[in-house]
């Protein structure tokens, strides 16, 4: 899905078929299921169109973002990203959500706002559905600790309940069956993502290991657990094209060593056909070479 794409399928919000729905599912700590929050009908009008106008201003109007794979991500700016790894529980729940009416609807007898850590937004038309995902930040579940203090009369008098804010920041998208990250830094810590990233990283070091292309491979054993680069990892083992066309490991090495910026950073074992992997730089740098990063300027020449 590109960016027109997605605009498109996201253009029933602005021109429903029939009225725009809105309903909101709440997720709750140690409770596998959403349930369904029961909003005063008078109040759902504002909130539907504050979700409107959040998709409108974080996604349909941002003109200058590209849609990327989420496996193929990278450190440019100014991108969504399209979910194709193995999708967490949570976010299957954008999907199983929508027509279900089979969920318990929030209680307050026994269910507390601070227990809530995100939410799921049901937009549907007649024809059209978009689900969002939000994480709850600390400041939108007003009470969950210290004291609050509201105005009695003249004098500030302690606030004992619970307030449940809601903006219209998201942080995941599901259309058209497609999932799409609005805010990857917040994803990479929430329900399970880095256990995801962290398999399909191991995966890829199974694939580097098996070229026999490095000598000590357990240098980046160790960084599996360090969520930014093992997306950099995920990005070789699915989209890398020097594995892909079979590169041979005689030909990147030969590579490595005359590039103006490797030859100087990368080391090799004794007989100089292995990478051995001693810094952070050369780490990094692997990775670029897997990933046929190190270009040059048809126009300029430079690297």
């Amino acid at each position: 899905m590109n960016k027109n794409e997605l605009n498109n399928a996201l253009a029933f919000i602005n021109n429903p078929q029939g009225e725009l729905q809105l309903i909101i599912y709440a997720r709750i700590e140690d409770n596998p299921v959403p349930k369904k929050l029961d909003i005063k009908a008078d109040d759902l009008t504002g909130i539907r169109q504050l979700f409107v106008n959040g998709i409108n201003d974080s996604v349909i109007n941002k003109n200058e973002h590209t849609v990327l794979l989420l496996s193929a991500a990278d450190d440019r700016g100014k991108c969504f990203y399209q979910y194709d790894l193995e999708v967490p529980q949570e976010l299957k729940d954008l999907e199983s959500v929508v027509g279900n009416d089979n969920l318990e609807t929030f209680s307050f007898e026994n269910d507390l706002l601070a227990n809530i850590h995100s939410l799921i937004i049901v937009l549907a038309d007649n024809q059209n559905e978009a689900t969002l995902y939000k994480k709850l930040s600390p400041v939108e579940v007003i009470g969950r600790g210290g004291y609050i203090f509201w105005k009695a009369n003249q004098r500030l008098e302690r606030f004992d309940n619970q307030l449940l804010r809601i903006t219209p920041k998201f942080q995941v998208l599901r259309v058209q069956n497609e999932i799409i990250i609005t805010d990857l830094a917040t994803i990479e810590r929430s329900f399970g993502f880095h256990d995801v990233i962290t398999r399909e990283a191991i995966a890829s070091l199974e694939l580097i290991n098996n070229l026999q292309l490095v000598a000590n491979i357990d240098s980046l054993q160790e960084l599996v657990h360090n969520v930014s680069f093992a997306r950099k990892l995920t990005k070789v083992a699915k989209n890398s094209p020097v594995i892909k066309l079979e590169i041979p490991v005689e030909q990147i090495i030969a590579f490595a060593k005359t590039h103006p910026l490797t030859k100087k950073k990368m080391k090799y074992n004794d007989n100089g056909t292995r990478f051995n992997l001693t810094t952070k730089v050369s780490k990094n740098l692997l990775i670029k070479i897997l990933n046929d990063d190190l270009l040059t300027s048809e126009l300029t020449k430079l690297y």
